[in-house]
């Protein structure tokens, strides 16, 4: 294996499963980050997607990043195959077997072989299929970045109360089988990437043997500080990539156990939810409520920050750090979360942000920072100064760089 050091450019190719841009949010923006800071740095970036719609414009803000781009149609399963896989594992879960392509394995190892990659990422869990047991991959370094571990949010959905029979007895065939799979998964990487110390700390509950490094996400202070300041509006905001179950649990969650209170007690309050493909679901439960407003995927969330007067997350599912949070704090606002939605966060309630984690709780802490204007300024600065100090974007990616060259000198 070829050393690298500062002096050596390395050659990473990083798989993906949904194209990164300059336009996504959530865990594809960390992606697009990471592409960009070793591009920037001098190295050679390629990578591979998989594909639906995207626009031309997308697939050229990624150019000037990138040595090369090849992508693969996602896969599109017949329901009569789907509802076999649902059932029965075979050899690989449903949840990796939905996102799984021999078109895509074979890329993989072409593009390798082809140009003698010395490093493969796999972002998301999902994608570590890919260079876990592939036929075709040659020997290179491999690195799978799990932003959520799919085993500990099934535990964490099944908490909620939420799982019906139906899914029970879909997932009963092959639960125990997914835990065997995923961990047998990061064991054959050469390391495995989280985003926050508790990550860490829950995948080696499972597997105490994993080779972990937490590789923390950031935010573009500098670029959040571009829109001018408008007056704010009695605007409640929720952002995301509302295809995500933690972020549609999120927004039911406060749909139905915070927003009738303070609806009633808050006349003027609106809810907006901004975001990239809301479900059918989540667009009728809301739809006779005139003060909540779906506005699906938009080009720049700052404009919509710079309006709110608060912003919310309230997930329960999931982990991570979440990125929408780091921004909303770096932009001036406010920010009411649940304790999971602040995993990764040194952020203190009361001084930079409002933890609640009981409807109750939630509904008085969006309705004190309405009511004590002088609260959420002071609160906004703070939260500002944290991010400023534990969360620029560079600092991240110049650790995330390191680690990867880690590896590779290994």
């Amino acid at each position: 294996m070829a050393q690298v050091g500062n002096e050596k450019n390395m050659r990473i190719l990083f798989l993906c499963n949904r194209l990164t841009h300059s336009e996504v949010a959530g865990g594809h923006r960390i992606i697009y980050q990471r592409i960009r800071h070793l591009a920037n740095a001098g190295h050679h970036v390629g990578l591979l997607s998989f594909v639906t719609q995207e626009t031309k414009e997308q697939y050229q803000s990624l150019q000037p990043f990138l040595t090369e781009l090849q992508t693969v149609p996602l896969p599109k399963r017949n329901v009569i195959v789907r509802a076999l896989h649902d059932y029965w594992a075979w050899n690989r879960p449903a949840v990796f077997r939905k996102c799984y392509s021999k078109e895509m394995m074979k890329k993989v190892g072409e593009m390798v072989e082809k140009n003698h990659y010395e490093g493969v990422i796999a972002e998301f869990s999902e994608m570590g299929q890919y260079v876990h047991k592939n036929p075709y991959l040659p020997a290179t370094r491999k690195i799978i970045s799990c932003h959520r571990c799919v085993t500990d949010s099934y535990e964490k959905y099944k908490d909620t109360g939420k799982v019906k029979w139906r899914l029970y007895l879909k997932s009963l065939p092959q639960i125990r089988d997914l835990e065997k799979y995923e961990f047998e998964m990061y064991r054959s990487a050469d390391r495995t990437l989280v985003l926050t110390p508790q990550d860490r700390f829950t995948m080696q509950y499972y597997a105490p043997d994993l080779s972990i490094s937490v590789a923390s996400s950031g935010v573009d202070i500098e670029h959040l500080k571009e829109n001018p300041s408008i007056p704010k509006e009695p605007i409640v905001l929720m952002t995301g990539y509302m295809r995500d179950p933690a972020n549609e649990d999120g927004v039911e969650w406060f749909y139905k156990n915070v927003w009738p209170k303070l609806s009633t007690n808050q006349p003027d309050i609106k809810f907006y939810i901004v975001g990239a493909e809301p479900s059918k679901r989540m667009r009728k439960m809301v739809k006779k409520e005139k003060r909540i407003i779906i506005t699906g995927k938009v080009k720049d969330l700052r404009p919509y920050r710079d309006r709110a007067r608060v912003m919310v997350s309230p997930v329960r599912l999931g982990s991570g750090i979440r990125t929408k949070v780091l921004e909303a704090m770096s932009s001036g606002i406010p920010v009411v979360s649940t304790s999971l939605g602040m995993a990764g966060i040194d952020a203190q309630t009361g001084v930079n942000c409002l933890i609640a984690d009981t409807p109750e709780l939630f509904t008085r802490s969006v309705e004190w920072l309405f009511t004590d204007r002088a609260l959420g300024v002071r609160m906004a600065k703070n939260a500002r100064k944290l991010i400023e100090k534990n969360h620029a974007m560079e600092t991240g990616l110049q650790h995330f760089e390191e680690i990867v060259k880690s590896v590779i000198e290994e």
